[in-house]
């Protein structure tokens, strides 16, 4: 009695199979809320970077204390190599 539905079992699972084909995992990527600096145009991961507020009521979001220094010094970011500002001047990368 026992044997008969062991063997039975094997078929059901083939016809089960066609009728109601298994759910794929559908794999997601997790999405990270990032923000741009407004000088360097670096992407700033949360938990990183510098806010500025203006008088005016303009809101700056720096990387870094180095970017926000040379923000305030009045420096072109087009003058400096490594920002993203001189890479597009310079026609470099894509």
């Amino acid at each position: 009695f026992g044997s008969r539905f062991k063997t039975a079992r094997p078929r059901i699972r083939a016809i089960l199979r066609r009728v109601w084909p298994a759910r794929r995992k559908v794999k997601t990527a997790m999405v990270i809320k990032t923000d741009l600096c407004a000088y360097s145009e670096y992407r700033i991961y949360p938990g990183r970077g510098k806010r500025f507020v203006a008088k005016d009521g303009k809101i700056s979001f720096f990387i870094n204390s180095k970017v926000d220094a040379l923000f305030h010094q009045r420096i072109k970011p087009s003058k400096l190599r490594w920002t993203q500002a001189w890479r597009r001047m310079n026609k470099k990368g894509k």
